[in-house]
C-alpha cells in the first residue's frame, strides 16, 4: 500500500525521509541525525566541522592540546584514552578499582569508554562511566606526577581534572540525559520477544512531542543560565545557547512535512488538538494548511481504497508507562467524554469529531479496523515509518559482513533472505529452532 502511496503522491515522498528540512536536497533528515546535531552543539560549539577538519591532519601532541582547549570535556578525554592506549595501563586502571571504587561501583571494575566517531552517545557514555569511577581516575591520573615518561607527566599536568571541574561535567551529564534516553527510545531496537510481536517506540507519530519535550527541556535551561544558575559555569552557558537554538531552528521546520503532521494527527492521542494547543503563536497560520495537507492525501490516496479489514479486536488495557510514553503522555492533549457522529461523514471526519484517546495507538487501530478500514490502512502506513533509520543501518552493517571474498558466491537475493531470517530470528518473529524440528531430516 505505501508503495502505490508513493507512487500517486509526491507528498508522500516525505514519508521516507523523515526529519530535518534540507533546503537543497528538499528532502527531510533522519530524526537521530538531527538529536545529533543538537548534542553536537551542546558539546561542541560552532566549529565542529573546522576541529574535526584539522584534527584529521594534526599529529598526536596537537590532538591532545586540541581536546584539551575544549575544557574540560576535552581534558577528560585526554586521560581517558591515556587509560586505554596499552594494556598495562588499562591494567594498572582496573587494579586501583579495588580500593578506590566507591558507590554504585564500589567492589566492581569497570572499563572505561572513550568518546568518538559521528556519535555523540559514546560522549555521554564516557562522562557517565568516568563520574562513576571518579576517584580511580583521579587517583590514576595523580600517580602520574612521579613518572619519568613525558607524556605522562604532560597528562598529569594538563588534564588532571580540578573539583570544580568534575562539577562541570556532572552538570553536562544532566542535562544530557533526557537527550540520550530519547534518541536511545527512538531507534526503534524492537525487541518482539516480548508479547505476540509486540514493536518497540521509534514511529513517526512520536517525533514531534518529543521535539516539544526537547525543546521545552533547553528552553528551561536557558532560562536558568540567564536567571545566574550557571554563573560559575560559562562555558555551560554557551552550550545551551547553542543547543537550544540548533534545537528551535530544526523545530521551525518540522511544518514542512506533512508526514509529520499526518502522523500525529493519526495518534488518537493528539489529532489536531494537539496543533491547536501547541502551535499557538507564529506557528498558528500552518494548522490550516496542514489540515488541507493531510486532507488531500485521506482523499487522493486512501478514501477510495479496496481493503479487507481483518477481525475486530478489542482494545487492551493500559500498559506500565515506560520513559517515552511517559513523555507523550504528558504532552497530549486531555481527553473529553465520547461524541456521537453522523453516519454521512466520511471516515476521516468521524475520526475527528471524536474526542482524543488514552487507548495505546495500535490498539485503538486495530479496534477500529473494521468500522474504518480505509483510514486504519493510512494509520497502519504512517505508522510503518520510523522515526530513525538505526535499524536499517543494522542490517546494512550485518550485511556488509556477510560480504567477504569468501562468500562472494552469495547472490543479493540469497544475503536479503539471510538478513530477513536473522533478524526476525533475533527478534522472537520466528523460531527457526522449532521450524527445523519440524521436518524430518533424510541422511539418505
Amino acid at each position: 500500500m505505501l508503495d502505490n502511496a508513493l507512487n500517486n503522491d509526491t507528498t508522500l515522498v516525505e514519508l521516507a525521509n523523515t526529519m530535518g528540512f534540507n533546503p537543497k536536497e528538499k528532502r527531510l533528515r533522519c530524526m537521530g541525525h538531527v538529536l545529533n546535531l543538537i548534542a553536537e552543539a551542546y558539546l561542541y560549539g560552532q566549529d565542529v566541522s573546522d576541529f574535526e577538519k584539522k584534527f584529521k591532519d594534526a599529529g598526536p601532541p596537537v590532538r591532545r592540546k586540541m581536546w584539551r582547549d575544549r575544557g574540560e570535556l576535552g581534558k577528560l578525554h585526554n586521560l581517558v584514552a591515556h587509560v586505554m592506549a596499552s594494556g598495562k595501563r588499562t591494567e594498572l586502571f582496573l587494579a586501583l578499582q579495588r580500593t578506590e571504587n566507591v558507590g554504585i561501583t564500589a567492589g566492581k571494575r569497570w572499563k572505561l569508554v572513550l568518546d568518538g566517531g559521528i556519535r555523540w552517545n559514546a560522549t555521554y557514555s564516557m562522562i557517565r562511566r568516568a563520574l562513576e569511577l571518579k576517584q580511580a581516575l583521579n587517583t590514576y591520573a595523580a600517580q602520574l606526577r612521579v613518572s619519568t615518561d613525558a607524556l605522562d607527566k604532560e597528562v598529569y599536568d594538563e588534564d588532571y581534572l580540578s573539583e570544580a571541574e568534575w562539577k562541570s561535567l556532572e552538570i553536562i551529564k544532566d542535562q544530557l540525559a533526557d537527550l540520550f534516553h530519547v534518541t536511545k527510545a527512538l531507534e526503534g531496537n524492537a525487541d518482539l520477544k516480548d508479547g505476540d510481536c509486540k514493536a518497540s517506540h521509534g514511529q513517526l507519530a512520536e517525533l514531534l512531542p518529543v521535539f516539544e519535550f526537547i525543546l521545552d527541556h533547553f528552553e528551561k535551561l536557558e532560562k536558568q543560565s540567564k536567571a545566574g544558575v550557571f554563573d560559575n559555569h560559562i562555558g555551560i552557558q554557551n552550550s545551551i545557547t547553542l543547543a537550544w537554538n540548533k534545537a528551535k531552528d530544526y523545530y521551525g521546520k518540522t511544518d514542512e512535512s506533512v508526514a509529520w503532521i499526518a502522523a500525529t494527527v493519526l495518534n488518537p492521542k493528539f489529532k489536531f488538538k494537539y496543533f491547536e494547543e501547541k502551535w499557538t503563536g507564529n506557528e498558528a497560520h500552518f494548522i490550516k494548511s496542514g489540515k488541507a495537507k493531510v486532507k488531500k492525501i485521506w482523499e487522493d490516496v486512501y478514501k477510495q481504497e479496496t481493503v479487507v479489514p481483518r477481525a475486530q479486536s478489542p482494545p487492551e488495557a493500559e500498559q506500565p508507562v515506560d520513559y517515552l510514553a511517559g513523555i507523550i503522555d504528558k504532552v497530549a492533549p486531555v481527553a473529553s467524554a465520547p461524541t456521537r457522529h453522523s453516519s454521512r461523514k466520511d471516515q476521516f471526519a468521524q475520526y475527528l469529531e471524536e474526542p482524543v484517546s488514552k487507548i495505546p495507538i495500535m490498539d485503538y487501530w486495530r479496534s477500529r479496523e473494521s468500522e474504518w478500514p480505509q483510514l486504519a490502512s493510512m494509520a497502519f502506513d504512517f505508522m510503518a515509518v520510523p522515526a530513525m533509520s538505526s535499524e536499517c543501518e543494522r542490517v546494512f552493517s550485518s550485511c556488509a559482513k556477510e560480504t567477504t571474498p569468501e562468500s562472494s558466491r552469495l547472490s543479493g537475493r540469497m544475503l536479503w533472505h539471510q538478513e530477513c531470517l536473522k533478524n526476525w530470528q533475533r527478534r522472537g518473529a520466528i523460531s527457526m529452532e522449532r521450524a527445523w524440528n519440524s521436518v524430518p531430516l533424510s541422511l539418505g
